[in-house]
């Protein structure tokens, strides 16, 4: 009896609401189908701007940051989409989300001007992976990131800036030419003839490998010091070979300044004091290079 009675008010139900529930079972149909088909896109839509980016040789970095854009774009308006088909009132959703939004960016005004930083970096590119840069600290380009970028030092280390600090700064990219100037400040002693050091200066280039000798190689004096008569030297190399034609050359000029024996002056410090003995004054000079203070003086 109790059977029967359940079954005639399930049917009772049915016969009740038999429209809305189908109504409302074909949205949910629909808004599964809005979702898988909006994946599809999402994904096939990405792949396809990745291989389109890749075949015009775009910066891997701009490719990522494109494709994962794009992705999350089409989600979002899947998401969208599919609540709209729930019968939720997306005017209201887009509101909300607004609002959200307005309230999450104040409360992270670091992070997006990280953001917008990232993007400027991305669009305008002053370096991209591979490069050397001086940003405040010098490395190699690992990754350019949306909130940050991450460099590797010359001495191994893992350097990751916040965007901001690296769009608010000096940016110097050492590998955009591919060629880059050697600046020496050279000082040898007065005494030291000045055509002679010229000639030794030079011959010390041509016996270092790797220097771009079909462009300008600068030898002139640049300053008459406290102490030293300054040379500039400037020469050309390959950036890639930079490091070790700078460090031969540095080599050979110390080798032929001492073959023929002009000197490299260093920083001396002449002293001149009086002192008082009996009542007689006399006066003492000297050069020395260390002084130590006597502890019985007072």
């Amino acid at each position: 009896m109790e059977t029967e009675n359940i079954e005639q008010q399930a049917i009772a139900f049915l016969d009740k609401y038999d429209n809305i529930i189908v109504s409302y079972a074909l949205n949910i149909l629909f808004a599964i189908i809005i979702f898988i088909i909006g994946r599809f896109v999402a994904g096939f839509a990405s792949r396809f701007l990745k291989r389109l980016l890749l075949r015009r040789q775009v910066e891997p970095t701009l490719i990522s940051f494109s494709v994962t854009l794009s992705r999350y774009a089409i989600i979002a308006f899947t998401l969208i989409a599919v609540l709209g088909q729930l019968g939720v009132q997306t005017a209201s959703i887009v509101a909300v989300v607004g609002a959200a939004g307005l309230a999450i960016g104040l409360a992270l005004q670091g992070s997006l001007s990280n953001f917008a930083a990232g993007v400027l970096l991305i669009i305008f590119r002053p370096f991209k992976s591979g490069e050397l840069i001086d940003i405040g600290i010098i490395g190699t380009v690992q990754t350019i990131q949306i909130f940050s970028t991450t460099l590797s030092t010359p001495d191994g280390k893992i350097a990751v800036i916040p965007n901001s600090k690296v769009v608010a700064g000096n940016i110097i990219n050492y590998s955009r030419d591919p060629n880059r100037r050697i600046d020496l400040i050279i000082g040898v002693e007065y005494n030291a003839s000045l055509e002679l050091v010229k000639d030794v200066l030079l011959k010390a280039i041509h016996k270092t490998d790797n220097i771009q000798m079909d462009r300008a190689v600068t030898i002139r004096l640049d300053e008459l010091a406290s102490s030293s008569l300054n040379f500039v030297v400037q020469v050309w190399v390959l950036n890639d070979n930079y490091g070790s034609v700078r460090a031969q050359l540095l080599e050979n000029i110390k080798t032929e300044l001492d073959n023929h024996n002009i000197g490299i002056p260093y920083p001396t410090m002449e002293l001149n004091f009086s002192s008082v003995d009996n009542g007689n004054m006399q006066h003492v000079s000297g050069n020395p290079t260390t002084v130590a203070a006597d502890p019985n003086i007072n």
